[in-house]
């Protein structure tokens, strides 16, 4: 198991001000805590521990923690960091000073790798039903990544917890839980339409004719306008009487 180290410093104060102005100087408040131990409050530079967990794509690793003025190490994992929603800069970190004679349980990621054969030459689709399981472990013992091989899965095929195989760890997870599966391509079908269907389109097509009719409509207003128009010659063609005396 390779050696993952960090340095940390430790602060006085705690409470929002004081973790502000952790932040303003580039680095990330936290504590650590345990059994047997009094909580310290520390920090550390963010943009080392961003790297870290950057280079090694997980956070559930055994860290040798420096912590100023201290002469051994700590042996600390990461248990809880905070980011920020909009950023995803780290904002608090809580890490859990272990005992290496202690087993302890923490998530493990799961990794598939290839390209299975179901999805290459019968266009399947791979689908990945759980990200991650469930162990128990000496922190000695934490694996760097779990990676399952799906390059021989065909379509039907799934890969469940109980295949996995690993040493020194106690997997807690249901054993019969699907992890990987290859499933058969998403088919669209689309109903053709039945004969009764084309047959009232067409009687529907066959409507549009009736449009011509609205000319005869417009020719049956011509008498009301001539009706309109001769009483209102005769108006103006009646002699005004003349007043009587």
């Amino acid at each position: 198991m390779k050696e993952i180290t960090l340095v940390a410093e430790k602060r006085i104060g705690t409470g929002k001000e004081a973790s502000h102005k952790v932040r303003q100087a580039g680095n990330i408040p936290g504590v650590i805590y345990g059994p047997d131990i009094e909580p310290v409050a520390v920090a550390m530079n963010t943009n080392d521990l961003s790297n870290l967990i950057r280079r090694e794509g997980r956070t559930n690793m055994l860290i040798d923690l420096n912590v100023s003025g201290e002469d051994a190490a700590r042996k600390v994992i990461i248990r809880e960091l905070q980011r920020d929603p909009v950023t995803s800069i780290p904002k608090h970190i809580d890490l859990y000073q272990v005992s290496l004679k202690r087993k302890m349980n923490l998530a493990v990621a799961v990794h598939l790798i290839g390209v299975p054969d179901g999805v290459k030459n019968s266009g399947g689709i791979l689908q990945q039903v759980r990200r991650q399981i469930e162990i128990s472990c000496l922190p000695t013992a934490i694996p760097d990544k779990i990676e399952i091989d799906v390059s021989e899965m065909t379509i039907g095929d799934s890969f469940h917890v109980e295949d996995i195989e690993l040493e020194n760890v106690d997997i807690m997870t249901d054993k019969k839980l699907t992890l990987a599966t290859v499933v058969p391509p998403t088919v669209i079908k689309v109903d053709e339409p039945t004969e009764e269907e084309l047959a009232e389109g067409e009687e529907g097509a066959e409507g549009v004719e009736g449009a011509e009719g609205a000319e005869g409509a417009e020719g049956e207003a011509k008498p009301e306008d001539g009706k309109a128009e001769a009483g209102k010659e005769g108006k103006e063609e009646k002699p005004a009487e003349k007043k009587k005396k």
